[in-house]
């Protein structure tokens, strides 16, 4: 990666590419299935006072995908990482399809674009080939076997795309969660994606002018605020 640009534009992948958590669908249809389901049940009942403080979500998420994954090489997790990435990007109705066109409007318009996302990087970087975004830039967490290395969440994402010589401001950044506030406030323009009354709210405080929400749908593009082409 370049230095950083005023041509950046940032998007978040889940929930603004991809109807869902991509790595927690991972965890339900991979990581717990079959004999290790049951073990799911009673780490979800345990961890239920934890998850339920945003704060501490993060922390939880990490213990259930080590124990999860727990017993596969590195080879065969990255293996299975792609073939799902591969197959979800594949799945009907689980593309939002506005997102992926305003990544390709922006591209059009000369614009570098990075997703930046939570999710793992081998799942993340097949599923953004199968729709068709291979040459879109990727910052995204990394697990090492079992364990998670990097945790691409919230602030994490700042740090990483300053290691990646990428630091604010950013044209424009597009997300779904007010957990990318600060991803959102580095960028002269913010795109929060399918907020209800209260994140929007809240959003408008922390960046007045600058931000602007729009409606995606993964079927029938929902017209939102400027959700036809790049935002200027």
């Amino acid at each position: 990666m370049g230095s950083p640009s005023a041509d950046t534009v940032i998007f978040d992948l889940d929930g603004v590419l991809l109807r869902g958590d991509a790595f927690g669908l991972f965890m339900r249809r991979v990581g717990f299935a079959g004999a290790r389901l049951p073990l799911a049940v009673v780490l979800l009942l345990l961890l239920a006072p934890v998850i339920a403080v945003p704060a501490f979500r993060p922390r939880a998420a990490r213990w259930m995908s080590r124990i999860g994954l727990v017993g596969r090489s590195a080879g065969h997790l990255e293996a299975e990482l792609g073939r799902f990435g591969a197959d979800l990007g594949a799945e009907p109705g689980r593309i939002i399809a506005p997102g992926v066109r305003m990544i390709r409007a922006h591209l059009a318009a000369g614009d570098r674009v990075i997703v930046v996302t939570a999710c793992e990087h081998t799942l993340a970087r097949a599923l953004l080939d199968a729709i068709g975004l291979a040459e879109v830039e990727l910052v995204a967490s990394h697990i090492r076997g079992p364990k998670l290395i990097v945790h691409n969440h919230g602030a994490t994402k700042m740090v990483q795309l300053a290691a990646q010589g990428v630091t604010p401001p950013w044209r424009v950044a597009y997300s779904d969660s007010l957990s990318d506030l600060p991803l959102l406030g580095g960028a002269e323009q913010a795109v929060l994606v399918n907020a209800n009354a209260r994140q929007a709210a809240r959003a408008r405080r922390l960046l007045g002018a600058r931000l602007r929400t729009v409606t995606w749908r993964c079927d029938v593009p929902s017209q939102g605020q400027n959700a036809s082409g790049p935002v200027d």
